[in-house]
């Protein structure tokens, strides 16, 4: 008996230092483990290049340090239109560090450019590193604050509006001529700095067409690079009595969803002013040759204008194309009568 309990006692040792020492190897091996991977660190990931001219080509190095014990991949990287990769590493070691240069070529730019980057690794912790490039872009020739002008006046006004045309080219900038319609306004270029900074005033025609009007205004310069600029010119010469907006669409609504929503031609009702400059008993009414067409209308506290609503009356709207006017009576003698346009299509149902 004194053996066989030796011997039992032996086992229940050895068994016991068998588990400890699994106990204790595994966390080793688990450690190893998670040791032995990449680890992929940006020392930055946001680019701002700033403000460069048109032209100008832009280049960035983004490095990529692997602080892991195992070699890190560079898979691929995908980016915003036109920015390029030229160089990017397929693998970095540990412990070493790569280089993923891009380019952009501003050439086709203008305004603000932001530029998204990502770059697919083999990193557990970081299958995906988000990149910024980003800057503002100078037209060569600059025309601001915007190219186009934006004037509205009341007949018999006069009203003016300007932009400046500046130089970002080394060698210095002629203005040959500008060329316009002239009907509806005239314009004069002053020099503020010579070769480098012109304004250019836009002075509507009081007594000219009425009404809205957009026209291309061309700008031939001395530049190889742009010879050509071109100004929108919007302009709107209204009456003493005007509406706003010139017309109504309705625009084109499907059968279904009118007859399905009561409350759908509510949400699609549109908004008319009618106008009387300068007025304080202005006095309007209304009617309408559309004949699922309902306006309401109501008189501002100034006494100078209408708010109308036009609604479409779900029970006499039908397929097919919606086409009219909307008739406005005043107690102004010299624009007694108005007459709105009114457009829009109902579309049938939709086959399956």
């Amino acid at each position: 008996m004194p053996v066989k309990d030796k011997a039992g006692e032996g086992c229940m040792i050895f068994l016991a230092c068998l588990l400890l020492a699994s106990t204790l190897v595994a966390p080793a091996l688990s450690s190893s483990a998670q040791k032995d991977a990449p680890k992929a660190v940006f020392a930055d990931t946001d680019f701002d290049f700033g403000k460069v001219t048109a032209g100008a080509v832009v280049e960035h190095d983004f490095v990529l340090k692997n602080q892991g014990s195992a070699p890190l991949r560079v898979a691929r990287a995908s980016m915003t239109s036109p920015l390029i990769a030229t160089r990017m590493p397929h693998e970095v070691a540990p412990g070493a560090e790569g280089v993923i240069h891009f380019k952009l070529d501003t050439s086709r730019l203008g305004g603000l450019f932001q530029g998204e980057i990502v770059v697919f690794l083999d990193d557990p912790a970081l299958p995906e590193a988000d990149l910024t490039f980003k800057g503002q872009v100078i037209p060569s020739i600059e025309l601001a604050p915007i190219p186009a002008f934006f004037v509205s006046a009341l007949r018999g006004q006069t009203k003016q509006s300007s932009i400046e045309i500046i130089n970002h080219q080394a060698e210095p900038l002629g203005i040959e001529r500008i060329e316009h319609p002239t009907e509806r306004f005239t314009t004069e270029l002053a020099t503020i700095d010579q070769g480098q900074r012109y304004r250019l005033t836009l002075t509507l025609r009081p007594d000219g067409p009425g009404g809205r009007s957009t026209d291309a205004i061309v700008i031939r310069t001395t530049s190889k690079k742009v010879p050509v600029l071109e100004v929108a010119a919007n302009t709107y010469l209204h009456e003493r009595v005007y509406t706003f907006p010139d017309e109504v669409d309705l625009g084109a609504l499907r059968i279904e969803d009118v007859q399905r929503n009561p409350g759908f031609l509510q949400m699609t009702a549109q908004t008319l002013m009618i106008y009387q400059e300068g007025g304080s008993d202005f006095q309007a009414k209304l009617k309408t040759d559309v004949p699922a067409l309902d306006l309401k209308w109501e008189r501002g506290p100034k006494g100078d204008r209408y708010q109308i609503t036009a609604t479409l009356i779900q029970d006499k709207v039908k397929i097919g194309a919606i086409k009219g006017s909307i008739f406005i009576e005043t107690n102004d003698r010299r624009f007694p009568t108005l007459t709105i346009p009114v457009s829009g299509s109902i579309l049938g149902h939709q086959r399956p």
